[in-house]
């Protein structure tokens, strides 16, 4: 019985040694290369186009081999290098790559690994990244969105890369090229600033100078505005005057002829303004217009009226 079961046994495991020389499986995210004694054809590649995934079958091994590639999109990040503007400014970039393996057989016939193809696609970069020297620094920073050519400049690099690499029959194609980071270095940063706190000294200083030019016009307007309001004021003021001395002169026509009794209307006129109000006076009555109120002999009589006065 024993025996039996050990033979039973041996047989599963050989049957599975040899179900797993001879089948091989294939991810959805992956394309396999199956060479024969080393060798690949066109008719090498499963799953190139995404729907090949699952299981297969091959030769044992070293009649045939399968080697795995992942076809989802790898993001190499290049380190920072300088790089000059068209205007001779110099800026330290920061760009990556996104790509994939497009074509197995190509990518294995020319770099065989990630590692290789990572190391030439550094390469590549640093040569599509020369695209920058034909924009200004202004092209690259700038506040203003419609000056701003950073998206240029990645495509630009794009389509510089995958040619290169086209040219090269690697087998990849590249998805995306980016600038992630773009940075000064030290020197031309503080001559930025000062660039920059320039022409901030240069908008304050025409600022300054507009509304000291408004402020004088202002001035100006409002001087003028006063001198027309004045003048304007000084004649009216001397027609109340001469139609006051026209109307005094009057008076002192009829006031001149019994001064007497001008006199006394001045004083009556005096007490009625004295004594509107509800008080209590102690008043020496020698002193006008209160020697009105008595005379020598207790009665205050007004003078008397010439027969020219009305």
């Amino acid at each position: 019985m024993k025996n039996k079961s050990a033979v039973l046994l041996g047989a599963l495991v050989a049957l599975f040694l040899v179900v797993y020389m001879v089948t091989y499986e294939v991810r959805f995210d992956e394309s396999a290369l199956v060479t024969t004694f080393g060798r690949a054809g066109e008719n090498s590649v499963v799953n190139a186009d995404g729907k090949s995934a699952g299981l297969g079958f091959k030769w044992p091994w070293p009649v045939q081999d399968v080697r795995r590639y992942t076809t989802s999109t790898q993001v190499l990040e290049a380190p920072l290098e300088q790089q000059q503007t068209r205007d001779s400014q110099a800026v330290v970039v920061n760009d990556y790559v996104a790509w994939r393996i497009a074509n197995p057989l190509e990518f294995e016939r020319s770099l065989r690994s990630i590692g290789a193809a990572e190391e030439q696609l550094r390469n590549r970069l640093r040569t599509a990244r020369a695209v920058i020297n034909q924009y200004t620094f202004d092209e690259l920073t700038n506040r203003d969105p419609a000056k701003l050519k950073l998206a240029d400049v990645e495509k630009a690099m794009l389509e510089n890369l995958q040619k290169e690499v086209n040219a090269k029959a690697y087998g990849i194609e590249i998805k995306d090229v980016g600038i992630k980071r773009l940075v000064l270095p030290g020197d031309v940063t503080e001559k930025v600033f000062e660039r920059m706190r320039s022409t901030r000294q240069m908008l304050a200083q025409s600022a300054r100078s507009e509304g000291d030019a408004m402020a004088s016009n202002i001035r100006k307007q409002a001087e003028t505005s006063r001198n027309t309001i004045m003048a304007f004021a000084e004649r009216r003021a001397q027609a109340i005057r001469a139609d006051g001395d026209a109307a005094a002169a009057g008076y002192y026509k009829y006031f001149k002829e019994n001064e007497e009794f001008a006199i006394f209307l001045r004083k009556i006129e005096g007490l009625k303004q004295t004594l509107s109000h509800n008080s209590t006076f102690l008043l020496d009555t020698r002193t006008a217009p209160f020697d009105l109120l008595g005379a020598p002999n207790g009665e205050a009589v007004p003078p008397k009226p010439t027969d020219g006065a009305k």
